[in-house]
């Protein structure tokens, strides 16, 4: 994922995922650690997890975020199982997930959309402002 542009946002009208709470489920602590700080430039609330025990830890015991970004290759339950489990679950089914993966077989993204994720991203192919831009169309969508 490119990160060259990490600090773009400095408008207060152009801050995606300003003031949100985010649950992050991502093994790569390297990505991690650039995700952490670009949300805490944004005042993006972050939960993170590195697998599907610790997230759904989280979820018991931190306010419902507003968002979910999901891996797919996790240790133990994969990121679709994971979805499958958010989707049936009353209190998380409506939340919206974002898989972001280096997946990007039309087989892998049909699966993760007809699971339930809204979008499917190629962490590869975008910048973290791309993903974060589209993490906020979701949320103001989900607000209207």
């Amino acid at each position: 994922m490119e990160t060259d542009q990490i600090d773009n946002h400095t408008k207060s009208n152009d801050r995606p995922l300003a003031d949100k709470v985010v649950l992050w489920i991502e093994d790569d602590i390297l990505l991690t650690e650039i995700i952490r700080k670009k949300m805490q430039k944004l005042n993006t609330e972050l939960l993170h997890a590195y697998d599907s025990g610790g997230a759904f830890k989280l979820l018991v015991e931190n306010k419902k975020p507003d968002i979910i970004f999901l891996d797919i290759l996790l240790p133990g339950m994969n990121g679709y199982e994971i979805l499958e489990k958010l989707k049936a679950d009353e209190n998380t089914k409506s939340i919206p997930v974002i898989i972001l993966s280096n997946f990007g077989q039309k087989s892998e993204i049909e699966k993760g959309l007809n699971l339930g994720a809204e979008r499917f991203l190629i962490k590869a192919t975008m910048t973290l402002d791309e993903v974060f831009q589209e993490a906020d169309a979701i949320l103001r969508k989900h607000a209207a």
